[in-house]
């Protein structure tokens, strides 16, 4: 018996140590180039020019942080769900150079009629 939880044990540490495969990105690109990450809005920096906002969110999905630069009329909001639409800038398997061309979202969903 005790052999038995020796040799699980010893099996069980060889299998935590083995190198992990990366994550898969959950996201698949489209024909056009581009793919959707629902995000939420974590927070909201005022450039030195004072003309626009620089906005920073949080993927959904797998946690991954995106900034972009909107204008300072901006209806958007900390804590804001949005719909990030991104250009996987032609380069589908490298999401490193991806970039936000677009924010989705709707402050007044519930007043929208069907």
């Amino acid at each position: 018996m005790k052999r038995i939880l020796t040799a699980a044990a010893l099996s069980a540490a060889l299998l935590s140590s083995a190198p992990r495969a990366a994550a898969a990105c959950p996201y698949k690109v489209g024909p056009l180039g581009r793919y959707i990450a629902p995000a939420i809005v974590q927070g909201m920096t005022a450039t030195d020019d004072g003309n626009a906002v620089e906005v920073w969110c949080t993927d959904a999905l797998d946690g991954d942080d995106w900034f972009f630069t909107v204008d300072n009329e901006t209806e958007l909001k900390i804590y804001s769900r949005v719909n990030l639409v991104i250009d996987a800038n032609g380069t589908p398997d490298d999401f490193t150079d991806d970039r936000v061309i677009d924010a989705l979202y709707c402050h007044d969903c519930d007043g929208i009629d069907d």
